[in-house]
């Protein structure tokens, strides 16, 4: 038996805290990463329900959303927030969908500036989740009330859009001053959007969009698939996301033609492909 040992390397401190692998995740995140999403730059004439259920299919096939929160007031037009309740899973989605046209508008994505609500539920004990919470939502809606009072361009907009109502209305003659903003506006009520559709039943569009892509198939597969079909113009993929995609045509009745045709195709291995028209 030799009597020569191997050197004995130093004790390692005991792990602390998340497990290494996440603490390599975690050092190559932003510093300003968090769960939650802000994106501009949105179609402002799709419906709010459509762009909610557009969004939310499109970034569940990250993980899990916990929430898309979009509003159809003047400040918020445009925009929306997607939460989810992994942060390496937003940083991808940003990542990956950052520039993507939806609905014909490339989409801008960077972290909010703070977690939504959904985050915060979501990722505390049922101990802690009642008192973080409060704690959040009360300094976000003193945040939001600071926001919204000092926001010129809003007020603006506002006023503006009530002096027509009441000219129109022989309320308001020219040069005269509008009454003060919260008398005018204690009345007005948002509409209600329309309640959105299943797939199935969505108005034909001459975008189709794909889904239960399987692996392997690609953006060369699908171009050669529908490009049979008279008046296509493109396929649009997501980089690092193969299992959906958006086909272009120039007129509905082609769309229409390539889904009927194609709709259900068999892959192989039990993999069919849905295809439904494009939320407009």
């Amino acid at each position: 038996m030799s009597s020569s040992a191997e050197p004995i390397s130093d004790p390692q401190p005991p792990p602390t805290g998340q497990p290494s692998q996440q603490q390599e995740q975690d050092a190559i995140l932003p510093e300003n990463a968090n769960a939650t999403l802000y994106i501009n730059n949105l179609n402002e004439k799709v419906k709010l329900p459509v762009l909610k259920q557009s969004l939310e299919a499109l970034f569940s096939t990250y993980g899990k959303v916990l929430n898309v929160t979009a509003h159809a007031n003047l400040r918020m037009r445009g925009q929306a927030f997607v939460s989810f309740n992994d942060v390496s899973v937003a940083d991808q989605a940003r990542k990956e969908v950052g520039g993507f046209p939806l609905y014909g508008k490339p989409m801008k994505i960077d972290f909010a500036r703070n977690p939504s609500d959904a985050v915060v539920l979501d990722r505390n004990g049922d101990d802690e989740k009642a008192q973080e919470f409060q704690k959040h939502k009360k300094l976000r809606l003193e945040r939001k009330k600071i926001s919204r009072k000092e926001n010129p361009i809003r007020r603006k907009a506002i006023e503006k859009k009530i002096r027509e109502k009441k000219l129109a209305a022989g309320e308001l003659k020219e040069g005269e001053e509008l009454d003060q903003l919260g008398a005018a506006t204690s009345g007005a009520g948002a509409k209600r959007e329309d309640d959105r559709l299943p797939d199935e039943y969505l108005p034909p569009n001459k975008i189709l969009f794909l889904q239960n892509i399987p692996d392997g198939v690609g953006k060369g597969e699908l171009e050669a698939m529908f490009s049979v079909y008279p008046n296509y113009q493109e396929v649009q993929t997501i980089p690092g996301k193969s299992s959906i995609a958006f086909v272009e045509f120039s007129d509905i009745p082609s769309s229409a033609s390539a889904r009927e045709a194609l709709n259900g195709y068999n892959f192989g291995g039990g993999d069919k492909l849905k295809i439904t028209f494009a939320r407009a």
